[in-house]
């Protein structure tokens, strides 16, 4: 028969820590130097689309077809 001693609460931490000794974070990163970008053809108002036939992103300019946005995923509003 087992004791039950106590009770354990888990609670997620709100902070992440990296232990990977080769890590060097790098500070301002250019979007030209993602690697899930394809930047070509850049022009004031450009927005980027998700490409999923290359699996990337890209630029676009604001037309009829993306302008209609019903979903914002992330950040802060």
């Amino acid at each position: 028969m087992a004791t039950t001693i106590g009770r354990v609460v888990v609670k997620p931490s709100v902070r992440t820590t990296i232990a990977d000794p080769n890590f060097k974070p790098k500070p301002n990163v250019a979007i030209t130097e993602l690697t899930d970008t394809q930047i070509t053809n850049l022009q004031d108002g450009a927005v980027l689309t998700y490409d999923s036939n290359i699996e990337k992103f890209v630029v676009s300019p604001i037309t009829q077809d993306n302008i209609d946005i019903t979903n914002i995923n992330g950040g802060g509003f």
